[in-house]
């Protein structure tokens, strides 16, 4: 973490009852009936302790203002009826129990700095006193009665009304419609009102009493129709009287509704929009970013100072202008560095998670909801101080706290339980295991799985799962490199079983996604099936015999590798224990015979610390390739099949890749054993697709391995024996180039000799015998030199003078590129000569030698040579 900056649990206080051992849920789910009563939580029922945790909202304070107004009668202000609204546990409550305590209790609300500026405006001095309060909460009443003293029997909400209005006598006007439970008219209503303002009235889940209330027969209707009449002309009342109040709450749609059905819950809905839709004005009580400050109040006790606020997004803000291609432009504006700042400790992202998405759900109270989660989250921070703790993101919703699991499994379903312990707590941790580094420090496994199942909590089916930008602004803070949530990712993608990617969106499901299935497959792949199929895959990738080499994938017998002669590689299998041994014995013997070409000899052995891994991809591709060509495949749905094929192309293409370079060690014969030929990497080896292909790179890169031979270079292997003035047959001379440990490699040692042979002959460096006919300096046909007696013939050339050794010697060579394998074996016996060597490389067109002029400058220049480069002219040509 950067200098300065310190975790949230460093620079915030919480709420000591956040700290609690038992976070009962009903710390932030208010029952008006409860509060009443004095029953409810302290938080609640206490008014003091409610308005010190109470975040006053721009629309919570309109709504207060106009009711202070129209209760202290002042003139044009306030509306007479309320319509409260907003999504699952949008703070509706939580407004009523304000207006409860402003009126019941108006000393503690004058004592609060947030009403003063309201008085202010109303332009009076004190909150009015004795006020009528009536509580009609839904949720607590019965519909078939109720005894609150001796001699009261209450039936319905009329007969509620007038009793909680003006006790025994406010009862006895209501009487006798509430033993008929037929709703009193409007006269009778508005008569009564009249006579007990200045009155508030709070109706709280009235949807919930109508529900009770259709079972409810009363003569050819039902107390829920009765109920209707009622309400409808309640609102007509209470908008006749001068100092009353009605305030209702209604949910923001049917998904609300507690019906057996969703056509009932929508029929129910519109009856009671329809009821209750006179004179009301709707207010939302929480609008989104107010959210921030009623978290703020609510669970926090302080949060700092400024300027450690400051500091910490900051850090965060200069980290997305870092990697500003990772992430969306948003959270690198002004406007989203105000935005931390106000959401503080908490990640807008978040919040914007649970109150966009989440509060959508049915299941999910939103504002209540929130606080909930939020403290249990806040909770598990607070005990396990973790370093990555800056703000408050989606990833610390930490699954393996079991209440907040529980919170998610409420949401998503009992089914979901397994999905969360299996792919999430097991699963997604082994692959961060597996990744090391940063990725098990960070805990990036576990942290991106829990984004995309909290991105698939959603009412929208357009916005379920999370994009890789979401899951990154999710998830990643300074100090962590972007770039391993992609790699992360792609590894949760094969190893997770109810993981699923469509259109770019990562979403968990309940069923079993393509891994579990193939998982299956993989446990049923016995031994000597993944050994026949790495045989299969060894000889694909070693590459087929239509280049250089005659490609032998061997056996475990060495002397078992054929005798051609012609370059052969031979790639070694990996179970072969003590390689060089091995390869010895190959050169040795063919067969039960003495191997005859093994210059032709090149063996390929494994680096060993890569076959768990091949083995591994191995068994996979095996299962996707079992499933895609079984009748299986056919019911797969679309996504899981384009997921097969793509899963399967990329598992070839990483079993190639791991094979190409675990064989990664060359050799080749030498007189007395073999030698380890260095396997460079270059450009050009990136772009072959085989073993063979990249063997024959190295080995031009080494100088061994030729397309062609000089007539020189015949004539300085044949020397010991043209000096004797004897003739060597066309066969010696080929088994001297195939037999010879230490030679260059021709590639068709054939063809080869006979081209070197038809030039040696035609410039007069040797003769050839055919037959009985000696040609020299002439043309030969490549047909004649096929067949029996045919042999090379020495010319008589004067003797070296001899040299006496202390006398000044020059070298000089001339050959062709094509030829430079006895320059490079020179090289090697110059070592240790003490003398100075000239290269000059003549290339008469001067396009080859132009192309690598800059490589070859820089070469020799690092090694501290004198180069000089001469461009002639056609003159000097």
């Amino acid at each position: 973490m950067s200098e300065g900056i310190q975790q949230i649990w460093r620079v915030c206080e919480l709420h000591s009852d956040v700290l609690a051992h038992d976070l009962a849920p009903s710390s932030f789910a208010i029952s008006l009936h409860h509060v009443e009563q004095g029953t409810a939580d302290r938080d609640y029922a206490d008014p003091e302790r409610f308005f010190q945790k109470t975040f006053i909202t721009a629309s919570l304070g309109r709504l207060l203002e106009g009711v202070l107004a129209r209760l202290a009668g002042v003139e044009r202000q306030g509306a007479p009826i309320l319509q409260l609204e907003t999504h699952f546990g949008g703070g509706k409550t939580h407004a009523m129990t304000a207006i409860f305590h402003l009126v019941r209790h108006p000393e503690v609300a004058e004592g609060e700095k947030a009403f003063q500026p309201i008085l202010a405006n109303l332009n009076i001095r004190a909150i009015p006193r004795n006020i009528r309060v009536a509580i009609l909460d839904g949720r607590g009443l019965d519909v078939r009665e109720r005894r609150p003293e001796r001699g009261i029997v209450i039936r319905t909400l009329w007969g509620e009304l007038g009793y909680r209005l003006g006790q025994k006598e406010g009862y006895a006007l209501m009487a006798d419609a509430d033993r008929e439970r037929l709703a009193p008219g409007s006269e009778v209503l508005t008569e009564f009102l009249r006579h007990y303002q200045p009155f508030v009235i709070l109706m709280d889940e009235v949807l919930e009493y109508l529900v009770k209330a259709r079972s409810v027969k009363v003569g050819d209707s039902s107390l829920m129709e009765q109920t209707g009449t009622f309400l409808a002309a309640l609102t007509a009342a209470v908008s006749t009287c001068s100092r009353g109040v009605l305030i209702a709450s209604l949910p923001a749609s049917s998904l609300e509704v507690p019906a057996e059905s969703s056509e009932a819950a929508r029929r129910l809905f519109q009856y009671a929009k329809k009821v209750l839709g006179r004179l009301e004005l709707i207010e939302v009580p929480v609008a989104q970013d107010e959210i921030f400050g009623v978290l703020r109040k609510r669970l926090f006790s302080d949060i700092g100072n400024e300027r450690k606020r400051e500091k910490a997004v900051d850090a965060l803000q200069g980290y997305y202008n870092k990697y500003a291609h990772f992430f969306p432009k948003r959270l690198c504006s002004l406007e989203y560095k105000k935005r931390m700042l106000l959401a503080y400790p908490f990640h807008p992202v978040l919040i914007d998670l649970l109150y966009e998405r989440w509060g959508l759900q049915p299941q999910f109270q939103r504002t209540r909801g929130i606080l909930r989660l939020l403290a249990l989250v806040l909770r598990h921070l607070w005990r396990h101080r973790p370093n990555s703790a800056l703000l408050v993101q989606p990833h610390h919703l930490d699954f393996s706290d079991p209440q907040i699991r529980g919170e998610i499994v409420k949401l998503l379903g009992s089914c979901f339980e397994p999905v969360i312990v299996g792919d999430i707590l097991r699963r997604a941790a082994e692959v961060e295991q597996k990744l090391g580094g940063d990725y098990d420090l960070e805990a990036l496994g576990k942290g991106a799985a829990t984004c995309a199942l909290l991105y698939g909590i959603s009412a929208d089916a357009w916005a379920v799962g999370a994009t890789e930008e979401e899951i990154s602004t999710a998830l990643l803070r300074p100090d962590v490199n972007p770039a391993m949530v992609s790699e992360v990712l792609g590894r949760l993608r094969e190893e997770l079983w109810y993981l699923r990617c469509r259109d770019k969106r990562y979403y968990f499901t309940a069923r079993p996604n393509l891994n579990k299935i193939i998982l299956d497959y993989e446990s049923t792949c016995e031994e000597k099936r993944l050994e026949q199929e790495f045989d299969i895959w060894l000889r694909r990738v070693a590459g087929r015999n239509e280049g250089t080499f005659q490609v032998v994938v061997a056996t475990l017998e060495p002397t078992a590798v054929p005798d051609y002669p012609r370059p052969t590689l031979v790639v070694l299998r990996p179970e072969v224990e003590n390689d060089r041994e091995w390869m010895k014995k190959a050169v040795q013997y063919a067969g039960k015979a003495i191997r005859k070409h093994k210059n032709m000899l090149i063996f390929l052995a494994a680096l060993r610390d890569t076959f768990e891994a091949i083995r591994s991809v191995l068994k996979r591709w095996w299962a996707l390739q079992y499933v895609s060509n079984s009748c299986l495949f056919k019911d797969l749905s679309n996504e899981d099949k384009e997921q097969l094929k793509e899963q399967l192309k990329d598992k070839e293409a990483e079993l190639e890749t791991l094979l190409l370079k675990t064989y990664a060690r060359l050799y080749r014969p030498t007189c007395d054993g073999v030698e380890e030929v260095l396997l460079r990497q270059t450009s050009e080896t990136f772009k072959v697709k085989t073993l063979s292909q990249i063997v024959e790179l190295a080995l031009k890169q080494e100088g061994i391995l030729s397309e062609a031979l000089s007539p020189e270079f015949l004539v300085a292997s044949l020397q010991s024996i043209l000096e004797q003035r004897r003739e060597v047959s066309l066969q010696q001379v080929e088994m001297l180039l195939t037999s010879v440990p230490g030679k260059p490699i021709v590639k068709d040692p054939r063809r080869a000799l006979t081209r070197a042979i038809q030039e040696g002959v035609r410039k007069g460096i040797f003769g050839i015998r055919i037959g009985d006919k000696v040609c020299i300096d002439e043309e030969i046909p490549a047909g004649k030199l096929r067949g029996p007696n045919i042999a090379v013939v020495p010319l008589s050339t004067p003797p070296l003078p001899s040299l006496r050794p202390t006398q000044p010697l020059t070298l000089r060579v001339r050959t062709v590129t094509r030829m430079l394998y006895p320059l490079l074996q020179a090289a090697d016996k110059l070592r240790g000569v003490e003398a100075s060597v000239v290269l000059e490389v003549q290339d008469q067109a001067g396009g080859e030698l132009a192309k690598i002029r800059e490589e070859l400058d820089k070469l020799f220049r690092d090694y501290n040579c004198t180069v000089e480069w001469r461009e002639e002219t056609s003159e000097n040509c």
